[in-house]
C-alpha cells in the first residue's frame, strides 16, 4: 500500500496534469465571481486523488500523500492552494509573534492565510490588492496610500516589491503607515550579489526573460533590499530557514524572510 488511502500503483501516478485540467475547466467555463463563490467546493473534488498521511497542509489541515508540484518546483496544496512560502509565514506568525490585539494590513493576500488571519485575535485585520488578483478591503496604490501616518502594527508584503517600478516610494509608506515598535514582514524572489534592475525592460517577453516573471521589474538580492529598507529608516532583521525543518509541510530547504522593524524612537 501507498502513503494513503490509496494503492502504490495510483500513487504513483503523475497528477499535476489532472490538477491542470480541472482548473483550466473551471476557469474557462465560470466567470471570476463564480470561481470565487463556489472556489472550496471546487478544491475540494480537485484535492480528493490527493488525500493520504504524508504530507499536511498546515492553513487548511488537508492531508495528503503528495503536494502538486508546480514547475518552479513549489509544492502546493491541492485543497487550499497554498504555496511552500505561505507555509511557512503562517507557521512564523502562530510560533514567533502576538496577534492578540494587534492591527494588521495584508498586501495581495492569499487567500488560505487571509482565512486564518480573518479568525485570529488580530483587533483588525486589513486586506488590500491593488490590481484586483485578490480579495481585498482597499485597493491601495503601494506608493501613495491613503491612510493615516502610524496606522498598523503589522505588515505583510509578500511578493509585492518586486513589482513596484518606485520600490523606494513603497518602502517610505510602509514605514509612514507602520507604528513605531511595529514589524513588516517581507519577502521577494532573491539572488545572490547585486540587486538586477533595467529601466529600459519594459515589455512582459522580456521581463519574464530577465526577471523571471512577466510583470516583475527586478529581482533583489538579499543585501541589496536590506539597504534600500534601511534608507528610509527600518532596522532590518534577516531570517534564514535552512533543511529539515517540518518536512512534512512541504516547505522549501532554503528560505530567507527580511522583518523591517521601525524603531520606537
Amino acid at each position: 500500500m501507498g502513503d494513503g488511502i490509496y494503492p502504490e500503483p495510483l500513487a504513483r501516478i503523475d497528477l499535476k496534469p489532472m490538477y491542470q485540467t480541472l482548473k483550466r475547466i473551471a476557469q474557462g467555463l465560470l466567470p471570476t465571481p463564480l470561481l470565487q463563490r463556489y472556489e472550496d467546493q471546487l478544491r475540494a473534488l480537485a484535492a480528493r486523488p490527493y488525500r493520504g498521511d504524508r504530507y499536511r497542509c498546515n492553513l487548511c489541515g488537508f492531508r495528503m500523500a503528495r503536494f502538486v508540484e508546480l514547475d518552479r518546483g513549489d509544492r502546493l496544496c491541492p485543497r487550499c492552494g497554498s504555496l511552500p512560502r505561505t507555509r511557512r509565514l503562517w507557521r512564523v506568525l502562530q510560533t514567533e509573534v502576538d496577534l492578540n490585539g494587534q492591527s494588521m494590513l495584508h498586501f495581495s493576500p492569499p487567500r488560505s492565510l487571509a482565512k486564518q488571519l480573518a479568525r485570529s485575535p488580530l483587533a483588525h485585520y486589513h486586506r488590500s490588492d491593488y490590481e484586483g488578483e485578490f480579495a481585498a478591503d482597499f485597493q491601495i496604490d503601494l506608493t501613495q496610500m491613503s491612510l493615516a501616518d502610524r496606522s498598523y502594527d503589522l505588515l505583510l508584503c509578500y511578493h509585492v516589491l518586486e513589482h513596484i517600478e518606485a520600490d523606494q516610494a513603497a518602502m517610505r509608506e510602509l514605514y509612514r503607515v507602520l507604528r513605531p515598535g511595529g514589524r513588516c514582514y517581507i519577502q521577494t524572489p532573491f539572488r545572490e550579489g547585486e540587486i538586477y534592475e533595467d529601466p529600459t525592460i519594459q515589455t512582459p517577453s522580456e521581463r519574464l526573460l530577465h526577471f523571471g516573471q512577466e510583470d516583475h521589474v527586478r529581482i533583489y538580492s538579499v543585501a541589496g533590499l536590506s539597504e534600500r529598507l534601511r534608507r528610509v529608516g527600518f532596522r532590518v532583521e534577516r531570517r534564514d530557514f535552512g533543511p529539515g525543518q517540518e518536512t512534512d509541510l512541504g516547505l522549501k530547504e532554503r528560505e530567507t524572510l527580511l522583518i523591517a522593524h521601525r524603531p520606537r524612537g
